[in-house]
């Protein structure tokens, strides 16, 4: 039996950033714990924003797979609107992506430096890792970014083109490793760097030797179960995984704000049939 969601080194989830306030951070920490052990609180702690809908690959595992979706952006003038709001009630946190390719969007990184000056205190995003670029990687590192996550999903060239059908593992393992190296020549800790492992029939038997590869490179190891696409059978999913007895802790935490401007109470691909209301509307205190 395997677990739904596991992190190496998830302790360091729990790190100050550079300049946030100790005290700040640590007041957020405690109540992303109480969150997650179903503590009902007056506000979402974190949103995550897809200012995107586009996607470079078409994995076998995930909607882009199956259909083409338009790059489609989020109105960076609503997202500041509804950022602004956001913080107002207490938010604290930013993941810049849903169903998505955050790097796809050229200015990302001018607004991670403006939310940052909103007063979030942790932003992050999911990346393939493609655009990595070192013009790229030089500005995510400039931006205030907290933390970089990074599906790789596998350990060799065959099992990451069969999970990702894109030809570009080394590219992307060079990337993230020249990221971490240039981070560290800068004696930086922050951004964290996290590469994460989609469970599935294609990659299920590298997942050792995906541990013992990142081990030492990376701060962070997560390996997660891979949810079905829906309205589809895509035969790679594993049964044999220990689900959390306690539920789902997404609704109490945190809220997805999709391209479209809907706001969503989950991260699943399926949470787009779920909407709760509309930015447009003003509806982040739900």
């Amino acid at each position: 039996m395997t677990l739904m969601h596991q992190i190496y080194n998830q302790h360091l989830l729990s790190a100050c950033p550079p300049d946030v306030d100790l005290t700040e951070w640590t007041e957020f920490r405690t109540m992303m714990a109480q969150a997650s052990n179903l503590v009902e609180l007056d506000h979402p702690l974190q949103i995550d924003v897809e200012l995107n809908a586009g996607c470079n690959m078409a994995c076998p595992f995930c909607i882009h797979g199956y259909e083409k979706i338009a790059n489609n952006k989020l109105d960076r003038k609503k997202f500041e609107k509804v950022l602004k709001e956001a913080v107002s009630i207490g938010v604290k946190a930013v993941k810049f992506n849903y169903i998505n390719e955050p790097m796809l969007r050229k200015d990302l990184e001018e607004i991670i430096r403006w939310t940052r000056d909103q007063g979030i205190i942790n932003i992050y995003m999911v990346t393939n890792g493609t655009l990595l670029t070192p013009k790229r990687r030089e500005s995510l590192m400039q931006s205030g970014l907290t933390k970089l996550f990074v599906s790789l999903d596998a350990v060799t060239s065959e099992i990451y083109n069969k999970q990702r059908l894109s030809g570009q593992f080394n590219k992307v393992v060079a990337n993230v490793l020249a990221f971490i190296k240039e981070r560290n020549e800068l004696g930086r800790q922050f951004p964290l760097v996290r590469v994460s492992f989609l469970r599935n029939k294609i990659n299920i038997h590298e997942e050792a030797e995906f541990t013992e590869f990142w081990t030492g490179k990376a701060d962070l190891i997560a390996f997660q179960k891979m949810n079905e696409v829906p309205d589809k059978h895509t035969g790679l999913t594993i049964a044999d995984v220990v689900m959390p007895e306690k539920g789902c802790d997404f609704p109490f935490k945190q809220l997805v704000i999709d391209d479209d401007g809907e706001i969503l109470p989950c991260c699943k691909l399926a949470g787009k049939k779920l909407p709760l209301g509309h930015i447009d509307l003003s509806l982040i205190h739900i």
